[in-house]
């Protein structure tokens, strides 16, 4: 077997939401025994421990390297003059960006792959969505890894891959994220986003509203403000929006039924 070193850092959902929830219970059953002032200063120290003990295991607990990765001889034929293109002028084309991320998932599996683009798009100091993820998925700049997850999720617009890879893994996401993680993170996104897509469905003329959004966007230079409609102008070309719904839909009602 032939070894292709590849230097990957992502991020996993993994044990997120079980630090998380961990954690914050810890800091609910210390709260519960507050009973004099030399307990409140246990339980000030406790509670700093608690988070800086949980800060690290998101930070680096779920912190995947991948720097060698068995090949066939085949794949080593591929995969070796890719790296070494990509170490000489950070580029790759498209075919190596293909070739190098199924050898990754075919590694490290696509449930877990999955797993690390959620976890990376999370901001784990403050416990929100990370708003430089996208930035950096689509910077020109960007590292190999954000270029490979890239690839990855581009894989999903293809609505029965999405609607096929949501139905396989649902049940271990929504496991691993609990309902607190869910509101500070995600909750408010999927919220915007259904409201939106009902908004854009009341439509008489929808061409004439999406003119207007994008006008309104490109003249006061917020396209930020209008990325909720936006967004499903795009799931439309893409013809998934009706999927992309269904899914954010059913999130939705399993958080809000706990």
């Amino acid at each position: 077997m032939k070894k292709a070193v590849i230097i990957l850092v992502i991020m996993g959902l993994g044990l997120v939401g079980a630090a998380y929830y961990f954690s914050r219970e810890s800091l609910k059953l210390m709260e519960q025994v507050q009973e004099d002032e030399h307990l409140n200063e246990v339980l000030l120290e406790n509670e700093m421990i608690a988070k800086e003990s949980a800060g690290e295991e998101l930070i680096y607990g779920n912190t995947i390297i991948y720097q060698s990765i068995d090949l066939s001889k085949p794949e080593y034929a591929v995969i070796n003059p890719c790296m070494q293109k990509f170490q000489a002028s950070g580029e790759l084309d498209a075919l190596c960006l293909n070739t190098i991320l199924d050898v990754v998932v075919d590694d490290f599996g696509e449930q877990g792959f999955i797993n690390a683009v959620i976890g990376a798009s999370i901001d784990y100091d403050n416990l929100a969505l990370d708003h430089t993820f996208l930035d950096n998925l689509f910077s020109e700049r960007s590292s190999l890894a954000n270029r490979l997850n890239l690839v990855f999720l581009n894989r999903y617009r293809n609505p029965s891959n999405l609607q096929r890879a949501f139905d396989r893994y649902k049940t271990h996401l929504l496991k691993n994220i609990p309902k607190s993680l869910y509101q500070k993170v995600f909750e408010k996104r999927v919220d915007e986003c259904l409201s939106a897509y009902e908004e854009i469905a009341d439509q008489n003329n929808k061409e004439a509203f999406f003119e207007d959004i994008y006008f309104k966007a490109d003249t006061q230079n917020s396209h930020g403000q209008y990325w909720k409609y936006t967004f499903w102008k795009r799931r439309e070309i893409e013809k998934n929006d009706k999927i992309v719904y269904a899914i954010l839909s059913e999130i939705k009602r399993h958080y809000d039924d706990q």
